[in-house]
């Protein structure tokens, strides 16, 4: 390996050295009063102001990128590249009469991609790239017990440049865009919003959003969504929502969608003492339904997962399996990851070939503790395409796709928690290509990738 691909990995290095921890302990020692690090002001019920920052860098090899067509699909190789984040800010609360919060966040991001292409190569032509731009920038007020009758902060009302997260990131969870000219194409760190104006309710079980937000995606559709969501969380139980909401985008014009989701997830044995054996297993669904106003065809996505966890076994195996449908008329909107696997399906697929659209998947999951910083998911995917010959006309294809066998992927993730600060992640990703992968890419061969990440977090 040169010199130029080293040089993130002494960076990455360094990054552990100042992160270790015994520089948290350190940190610790200074602070006997608990005070924050990076801490500019502490005032009477829970006021505070302080500076926050974020590093994140990221290492990738790719082996027979695009099934060994990069070249082909993107228009150059794509092996060997690395991305980092900067993220410096200054956030803060204070608290008024009866508990009322007045709060804030302020942040830009410093992000590169430097080397090669990356792997979806959004920066060809651009080669190694750096972008400086806000990310957060918002203020909100929480009611503290102004509304006593209803509970503590019942109310809260925020507004800026922010993001809004819905469930767990199927529809809404990550309104701006990475890569290309914004580069950090893997890491992101471009979720906000625009802008977004949110109003959250919650009284004891309950809890409610009234939204609206203008994206920030890459190619700038100028994509407004807005609507109302609810939830109800039964004690042990599980929990059931969902939401109405409106989308509209101008560039390219897109006549306004209304859609319904509803989503859910239930323990059905938690209160049961005779079945203590199947107390941990669980259901969750979603299902997304969307409508053109105009009378288009109609888009359907939706989820069924069920998982068991196995708590008095040695590492605390979770298994978890999931089918997850959506066919070639659904819009993705702003899904995100909240979780390896959710909602940006596999390593390989769902990072750079696949988004959630025309595409069935079968995954089955293996989540282990061996130690207790360290958390290990073994987890592997089916890909099918749910209409070929809607996939081949709306993509590039090296040939007419005539198959719905996509591929088979298999990641292992590797997941350290130093200390409170500072995380380590290893990723390896095996997929082999199906027929229609085949005539999708002109690639045959089986795409390999491994990443290391780092991230430092006050």
């Amino acid at each position: 390996m040169n010199t130029l691909h080293n040089l993130p990995l002494k960076a990455l290095l360094a990054f552990s050295l100042i992160a270790n921890p015994w520089f948290a302990d350190d940190l610790l020692a200074a602070n006997p009063d608990d005070t924050p690090p990076l801490s500019m002001y502490r005032g009477d019920n829970g006021s505070f102001l302080k500076a926050t920052i974020q590093a994140d860098l990221a290492v990738f090899n790719q082996g027979n990128s695009w099934f060994g067509n990069s070249k082909g699909v993107l228009g150059e190789q794509s092996d060997f590249w690395w991305e980092s984040l900067l993220r410096p800010g200054i956030e803060g609360s204070f608290t008024a009469t009866r508990s009322q919060k007045l709060y804030g966040r302020l942040d830009v991001v410093q992000a590169n991609t430097g080397t090669e292409i990356d792997g979806g190569g959004t920066n060809i032509g651009l080669g190694s790239v750096s972008n400086l731009r806000i990310e957060n920038g918002y203020a909100g007020w929480r009611s503290g017990t102004l509304f006593s009758s209803f509970g503590e902060d019942f109310l809260d009302i925020s507004f800026g440049r922010q993001q809004y997260i819905a469930g767990t990131g199927f529809l809404f969870s990550s309104e701006g865009g990475a890569g290309y000219k914004r580069a950090a194409y893997y890491l992101g760190g471009r979720k906000s919003a625009e802008y977004a104006g949110i109003i959250r309710m919650k009284s004891g079980g309950w809890s409610g959003d009234l939204f609206y937000l203008e994206g920030d995606d890459i190619a700038e559709k100028q994509t407004r969504a807005g609507g109302a969501t609810v939830d109800y969380a039964f004690e042990k139980m599980g929990n059931i929502g969902g939401g109405v909401y409106s989308v509209e985008s101008e560039k390219p014009a897109l006549d306004a969608m209304k859609i319904h989701d509803i989503r859910g997830g239930i323990k059905p044995f938690e209160l049961s003492e005779g079945l203590k054996v199947l107390q941990p297993l669980t259901f969750e669904a979603e299902y997304v339904h969307e409508e053109n106003v105009a009378g288009f065809d109609q888009g359907r996505g939706w989820y069924l997962a069920a998982s068991y966890q196995f708590e008095n076994i040695p590492w605390k195996p979770k298994l978890t399996y999931r089918y997850a449908s959506f066919n070639e008329n659904y819009q993705t909107l702003f899904y995100g990851a909240c979780d390896w696997g959710t909602w940006f399906q596999g390593e390989i697929i769902g990072e750079y070939v696949l988004f959630n659209k025309n595409l069935d998947s079968d995954m089955i999951r293996l989540k282990i503790t061996p130690i207790e910083p360290v958390t290990v998911n073994l987890m592997y995917y089916r890909f099918t395409l749910h209409d070929p010959a809607a996939f081949t006309e709306n993509n590039a294809t090296a040939s007419p796709v005539t198959s719905d066998d996509y591929a088979d992927e298999v990641d292992l993730i590797i997941d350290w928690a130093v200390n409170d600060h500072f995380t380590l992640s290893l990723v390896g990703a095996y997929a082999e290509p199906g027929e229609a992968a085949v005539q999708h890419t002109g690639g045959s061969d089986n795409w390999t990738t491994m990443m290391l990440w780092g991230c430092v977090k006050f």
